[in-house]
This record gives C-alpha cells, structure tokens and sequence, in this order.
C-alpha cells in the first residue's frame, strides 16, 4: 500500500518539481490554466466531497453519526449530501475552485495516510516511511491555508513562478521530495 501512496504522492510532485526546474515559464501557465480550469474545479471537487463522505461514513464519531443520520438512512444520506455539495460548490464557489479542492484533498490525505504508516514506522529512530509522514503534515498545513485562502495561494505559487530562481528553488524541492516519496514507497 505504501508503494501506491509512493506513486500517489511522489509522480505529481516530481513532475511539477521537473517542469518548474526545466521552464518555469511552463509551470507557471501550468499554474494559471488550472486555476482556471472548470475540469479541474469538476473533477477535484467531486474527489474532495466523495473523499469527505467516506471519511464522515467510518470515522465511528456518535456525534456525527447522529448528525448525518447514520443509522436511520443506513449511511445513505452522507453520501447523498455529498453528491448534492458537488453541484452547490461548483455553482456557488466557482472562484479559485480547483485551488480550494486541491487543498481540501491535501486535508484528507493524512487520515488514510496514516492508517498505512503507522503500521511502518518503527519503535524509534528515523526511517523512511517519516517522508510519508512529514509530506502528510506538509500538505494538511498547505491545505488548511489555502481552503480558506486559494487566492494568496496563488498568487504566491504566480510571484515564485514569475522569479526564475524562484522557481528552480521550487522545482528542486519539489523534485527532490517526489523522488524521495518514490524511492521511499518502494524500497518499503
């Protein structure tokens, strides 16, 4: 399973890291067409509302259960709340959508995550499945920010693109920890 969080993980990150390396110019427009991007706004929003659902579904919390009318719909109804916030988000919130979607799935992340890791990591000392762990926390930290706040997040990715060095810095660390996130997942 680590492999999959491996190549989950790791891919984008090396790929966005590669492309911000080789033409920051590229990653920069990557940048605005996604943010512009009413597929994009589609596809995440759904994954994020879906992934959500799924997380309210077997949390095991009784205030929630109660809340989401666990028991008197079967679970039926979270999931029927989710498909019904899909269309509201895209309808009402289309302004830096695929920005607040990415960054409500970096939220997400951490609880499957760590289900897959804490079985990993060892009794003490550092190994590698602690990358795992700190891009999890990375990402939720990123993505608490930037759910609340997807313009300043992307005008700050705009400003770094925009620099060239800036860029290459932010490439080079994304590079690294996507390679390292691959490596990890297999070597584990």
């Amino acid at each position: 399973m680590i492999t999959i969080w491996g190549l989950f993980l790791g891919v984008p990150l090396l790929a966005f890291g590669g492309v911000a390396l080789h033409s920051p110019a590229r990653a920069s427009r990557f940048v605005r067409w996604f943010a512009a991007s009413a597929a994009c706004a589609w596809a995440l929003t759904t994954a994020a509302w879906l992934w959500t659902a799924y997380e309210c579904s077997t949390i095991g919390i009784d205030v929630f259960d109660a809340v989401l009318l666990k028991e008197k719909t079967g679970g039926v109804f979270v999931w029927a709340l989710a498909l019904v916030l899909i269309y509201l988000t895209v309808q009402w919130m289309p302004k830096n959508l695929p920005m607040r979607a990415l960054t409500g799935i970096l939220m997400l992340i951490p609880a499957e995550l760590f289900k897959t890791t804490r079985l990993l990591v060892p009794a003490s000392g550092f190994a590698a499945v602690h990358i795992f762990v700190l891009t999890a926390y990375l990402g939720a930290l990123v993505g608490m920010y930037g759910m609340f706040y997807p313009w300043r997040l992307e005008t700050a990715l705009d400003k770094i693109l925009h620099n060239a060095m800036g860029a290459r810095i932010l490439g080079g660390m994304c590079a690294a920890l996507g390679l390292a996130l691959l490596i990890a997942g297999v070597g584990l």
